[in-house]
């Protein structure tokens, strides 16, 4: 009998496992995350692709309009994955009750996703055809819905408020779909693009910022004590309240011209929860804990945060031309839903598959590149918008560097959550992400 040499038995040993699509069904996280980072990746090489092709001809009654086709897959396309793999992983935790079978899920992400990605080569034949897809991505919407809901009625205790929320926003985000197909199947296009911003409100929005006051420091209590006691858990109802006001302010116009006092109001919101939130976030600057590195990526989304409610504020001003009030507007939402929801995603989307698959380090040189090139898109997004003589650079390059992120994160990743994980090592780590992790 016959032995292979040393050599060769270290190379089998530390060989890395073989990918297997049934790992994605050992947990909710490794399933929702790997085809939410599929959605992620083709949403954006698809256009990508198509700014840097240009226009295409064809019918347009029976095309569906590209930018509002952008806005809503770049809204509601990976968003809801990503939403449901965190959910239904920290979810029975914060409930204190069973965690759901990863099997329960599988039906409605299949139709969640088979709806998305078999409308693409559609949407340059017939829009009813892509509006039966964009239903059968709400149905599976609905029954990831309907698991959340069980979770709720199970829980024996624990923090039901933020769970709450993130269950209204995910029912959010498949009304909107439903929305959208009915706009597709009757015609109406006009509204997709309302759809497409009020749905990033009512769902992404609103569960990060649920996510984020019950998880991080940046948006939570602490800064006015006496009104903590008062009112407690204040910053989050304050920072609540923009969803249903934003949303209503993005389909109000498809219906009728606002009234001048309508937008002094919602101006005068928007300044109130910018200037809480900038003494929210702001009093973390120079603060200890900003040494660790996912700390850092998680405090520069939070100044996206800021960032986009500023940029929001100045386009409400009345006194603003349309043109420069939509540049404003367009320039906030690409700061909240790249720089913000796009950054704060990529780092606790890499923290969370890195430590379930017994990764110590999560944020290493490759993350933190990924973390820079993010920001750079967003950046080139912002320029194109803010300096439209030189867009047809900015948007390219834009495009390019999110398809970069998102592409990459699906092969590094993509090949983790299909993998076996790995025994864990001990590594030291700053309180507050331990806290963070307990969370």
């Amino acid at each position: 009998m016959s032995f292979p040499p040393p050599e060769a038995a270290a190379a089998e040993s530390t060989r890395a496992p073989s990918w297997s699509a049934q790992r994605l069904l050992s947990s909710p996280h490794r399933l929702c995350f790997f085809w939410a980072g599929v959605q992620w990746a083709v949403s954006a090489g698809w256009w990508a692709a198509e700014l840097l092709a240009g226009p295409r001809t064809g019918d347009s009654q029976h095309l569906v309009p590209l930018v509002a086709w952008h806005g809503l897959w770049f809204s509601l396309g990976a968003m809801p994955l990503f939403v449901a793999g965190f959910v239904f992983t920290a979810g029975p935790r914060w409930l204190h009750t069973t965690p759901i079978g990863t099997r329960q899920l599988c039906v409605g992400v299949g139709l969640f996703s088979a709806g998305w990605l078999l409308a693409l080569p559609l949407t340059g034949v017939d829009a009813r055809a892509v509006a039966a897809m964009l239903l059968a991505a709400a149905i599976g919407q609905s029954l990831l819905v309907e698991r959340v809901l069980a979770l709720l009625r199970t829980g024996r205790s624990g923090e039901r408020v933020h769970v709450a929320l993130i269950t209204i926003a995910m029912a959010a985000m498949a009304l909107t779909l439903l929305a959208a197909a009915l706009a597709l199947a009757t015609g109406c296009v006009e509204w997709l693009q309302p759809l497409a911003q009020a749905g990033l409100w009512c769902g992404p929005v609103l569960v990060f910022v649920a996510a984020s006051h019950r998880m991080l420091p940046f948006l939570g209590d602490g800064l006015w004590p006496a009104l903590d006691r008062g009112w407690p858990h204040w910053p989050l109802w304050l920072l609540v309240s923009l969803v249903p006001v934003q949303a209503v302010g993005a389909l109000l116009p498809n219906m009728a011209p606002l009234p001048l006092w309508l937008r002094f109001v919602g101006f005068g919101h928007l300044a109130v929860v910018c200037v809480a939130s900038a003494g929210l976030t702001l009093r973390w600057v120079g603060h200890p804990a900003m040494r660790t590195p996912m700390l850092r990526m998680l405090f520069g989304a939070a100044l996206w945060w800021l960032l986009a409610l500023l940029l929001l504020t100045a386009a409400a001003l009345p006194a603003l031309s349309d043109e420069s009030a939509r540049r404003l507007g367009l320039a906030g939402l690409h700061a909240l839903g790249m720089g913000y929801l796009g950054g704060t995603l990529l780092t606790m989307a890499t923290r969370v598959s890195a430590a379930h698959q017994g990764i110590a380090r999560a944020i290493d040189g490759v993350a933190r590149l990924l973390y820079m090139v993010l920001q750079t898109a967003v950046l080139a997004r912002l320029c194109a918008l803010l300096w439209p003589q030189a867009a047809s650079v900015w948007l390219p390059a834009a495009a390019v560097a999110w398809s970069f992120v998102t592409a990459f994160w699906l092969l590094r990743h993509g090949r983790w959550l299909g993998q076996p994980p790995r025994a864990r090592s001990r590594s030291s780590q700053s309180p507050i992400i331990a806290a963070i992790e307990k969370r």
